[in-house]
Parts: structure tokens; C-alpha cells; sequence
């Protein structure tokens, strides 16, 4: 009887060392997924803050082509009524 108590006993000494080395084993998965996990936030917060910018320029961008358009237009009209004056002017 005391040597089967003494077996159970080192079994449990056992399964208690193994459930310990798993739990260990967890804690250290967790810990690299958590780190990971925080990595990926702050690139995707760098990524956020480069297209936001990037959205900034873009409409710069956009404005200064309709200011460039409206003044092309401008100049060709302007070139249309010159050129018109000079051909009555010729006749």
C-alpha cells in the first residue's frame, strides 16, 4: 500500500511538472503573439499616418491641376479673342 501511494504520488509529481512546463510554454507563446501583436499595431499605425499624408498630397495635387486647367482654359480664350481681333482687324 505505501509503495502504491508512493507511485501515485510520483505520477502526480509528474503530471504536475508536465501541466507546469505547458503552462510555461503558453505563457511564452503568449507573450511572443502579444509583442507581435503590438508590432502589427504600430506598423499599421505608421501605415495609417503615410496615407494620410498621402491623401494630404494627393489633393494638393488635384487642386493644382483644376488651378492649372481653369487657367489654361483662361489663356485659350484669351489667345481665341486675340486671335479673332487681329483677323478683324486685318479685314
Amino acid at each position: 500500500m505505501h509503495e502504491e501511494h508512493a507511485q501515485v504520488q510520483s505520477n502526480s509529481n509528474t503530471k504536475l511538472a508536465e501541466a507546469s512546463a505547458l503552462v510555461d510554454g503558453i505563457e511564452e507563446k503568449s507573450s511572443v503573439v502579444d509583442k507581435k501583436l503590438l508590432d502589427a499595431e504600430a506598423k499599421l499605425s505608421e501605415v495609417n499616418r503615410k496615407n494620410a499624408e498621402l491623401d494630404m498630397k494627393l489633393q494638393e495635387v488635384e487642386a493644382r491641376e483644376s488651378l492649372l486647367q481653369k487657367e489654361r482654359l483662361s489663356l485659350a480664350t484669351e489667345y481665341a479673342y486675340s486671335l479673332q481681333f487681329i483677323i478683324v482687324s486685318i479685314h
